[in-house]
């Protein structure tokens, strides 16, 4: 025990102490609330609100309640279409649900 008590008493004489800051954080620094909401698509009409709402800079999660799969296709390659225009993603949850990012927010895969 007396080599690795020496060898760490050594260290810490080297290795200087971290010094402690306190950062103050303007509130024009910080970054505005994002929300996050939650809404039901039950036709293409519907998908212009999520549209308001990613433009507004939201993150959208869609339950989809759309009849028939074509609907539940049109539905996803608008919201594609959407995302590729302001930088955004989308990725699906589960069967029927989605995720949509407006451009500063990023999802990791």
């Amino acid at each position: 025990m007396g080599l690795l008590h020496d060898l760490a008493s050594d260290l810490k004489r080297i290795i200087p102490k971290k010094e402690e800051t306190e950062v103050q954080v303007e509130p024009e620094q910080l970054q505005p609330n994002i929300n996050l909401r939650i809404e039901g698509i039950k036709s293409l009409q519907d998908v212009e609100r999520v549209l308001e709402f990613l433009k507004g800079g939201d993150i959208v999660f869609i339950r989809s309640k759309v009849p028939t799969m074509e609907d539940y296709r049109n539905v996803v390659k608008r919201l594609k279409d959407f995302c590729a225009e302001i930088n955004g993603d989308i990725i699906g949850i589960g069967e029927n649900n989605l995720i949509v990012v407006p451009g500063n927010v990023k999802i990791v895969r």
